[in-house]
């Protein structure tokens, strides 16, 4: 956090020094993003990211957002648009931000050659079989995610809400993998705090279970020895195998 001088802050150990969440998907060489925040460039630098296939916008805030520049790279190789997939009103805001991101424009080297892919139900994103799920974050539309491999597993991905509403609960019960968000010990008024996060992730009884979007002072050295079994805080960098 900017300007904290909490322990969490000053210490900065690797698993407490958190860039915006997002997650990269990987299957037989399709490779997609969920989600391009401000930290985009270095986490794609940080994982060596040579290919993107398809990106997936949860929400329009601009820690989820506002690296979207930098997928220009990945589209100058590519002979079809790359396919951005989100919500009508986050596409809306989308075209406001990057009015040179457009499908209408000549593609180069400064505009990138994209597709935006409103959605609002389950579809095939490459290998990925993903349904959006509507969930509370303010007075905005968000929308996580439940992923199928071709494996038959399952990934849940809520990195901002409130709450689960009945239907997302529902679709995400006993799951492989789920990941919340839990952005810090007291309440807000659109994030789930640590303790709404954790009595959620006990109802939905996924295999395992991934806390992330977490602020300070959730310290990884002193929390995650103590959350309940199968949960654990995600860090960045940290791999999952979803077969």
């Amino acid at each position: 956090m900017l300007g904290c001088e909490c322990a969490v802050c000053q210490e900065q150990h690797p698993r407490n020094v958190r860039s915006r969440p997002s997650i990269l998907l990987e299957w037989d060489g399709f490779v997609a993003v969920v989600d391009t925040g401000p930290d985009f460039r270095q986490q794609a630098l940080r994982e060596n990211l040579a290919q993107l296939d398809a990106v997936l916008i949860t929400h329009q805030h601009a820690d989820h957002v506002m690296g979207m520049d930098d997928i220009r790279r990945f589209t100058w190789s590519r002979s079809e648009a790359l396919p951005i997939y989100s919500d009508a009103q986050t596409l809306q805001r989308l075209r406001v931000l990057y009015p040179y991101v457009s499908e209408n424009l000549q593609p180069g080297k400064a505009v990138p050659k994209i597709s935006f892919k409103e959605w609002s139900h389950p579809q095939q994103v490459g290998p990925f079989r993903i349904s959006p799920l509507r969930v509370p974050h303010g007075d905005l539309i968000c929308h996580g995610l439940l992923i199928e491999t071709p494996a038959g597993k399952q990934l849940g991905y809520v990195p901002d809400t409130s709450g689960l509403p009945q239907a997302a609960e529902q679709a995400l019960r006993g799951i492989d993998i789920m990941i919340l968000n839990a952005l810090r010990i007291d309440p807000h008024p659109s994030h789930l705090s640590l303790e709404q996060s954790l009595e959620l992730l006990s109802i939905l009884q996924a295999t395992r279970s991934y806390l992330t979007h977490m602020g300070c002072p959730l310290d990884y050295l002193t929390l995650n020895p103590s959350l309940p079994t199968g949960v654990e805080m995600a860090y960045d960098g940290l791999a999952l195998p979803l077969d």
